[in-house]
């Protein structure tokens, strides 16, 4: 399968990438088997991109695809996963307070069984958190080695701009 460089950063990925949000349950019922097949299917087929979300089931979409890709050497893939919503009553909200991105990178790592994470994206903007603080808590996981590319989901142009100006 043909790769591509994903925007600006080093990452060379597949084309086509895998993505889990349907494995997290919270459409219904996953068939972990028929999952892990499909996972493992793409996997020996070239795919090397794979998306998922804390928020995926709260963890369950990571650990599936974590237990899919045992025995893939990690080098092979290209894990990308989001953070910064919490569960809450009313289903879930927007939390991309550094105490909370903090939380849920530490929560991602353990779930997909991996040392570092290929690109970790904010999920949804949070109103209540300026950019600056969440950036600063990512910065920190990119220093230590343990984040390799931050990137957003669900924002707009304008608020993808005023992100990536706080990125050190």
């Amino acid at each position: 399968m043909k790769q591509i460089r994903l925007g600006r950063s080093d990452l060379q990925v597949s084309r086509i990438a895998f993505g889990t949000w349907q494995l997290g349950g919270d459409w219904g019922a996953t068939d972990e088997k028929a999952a892990i097949n499909a996972i493992r299917r793409a996997a020996d087929g070239g795919i090397n991109f794979f998306d998922t979300a804390q928020g995926y089931g709260f963890g369950a979409s990571e650990r599936l695809l974590a237990t899919a890709l045992e025995g893939v050497p990690r080098e092979r893939v290209i894990i990308a996963t989001k953070g910064a919503l919490r569960p809450a009553a009313h289903g879930v909200e927007r939390d991309a307070s550094p105490a909370w991105i903090r939380r849920g990178v530490e929560e991602s790592l353990d779930a997909l069984r991996t040392d570092y994470i290929d690109l970790y994206q904010v999920h949804w903007p949070d109103p209540k958190v300026p950019f600056e603080a969440t950036a600063g808590a990512l910065a920190d996981f990119v220093t230590a080695g343990t984040i390799r590319h931050v990137g957003v989901s669900n924002f707009d142009a304008a608020q993808m701009e005023a992100f990536g100006a706080t990125l050190p």
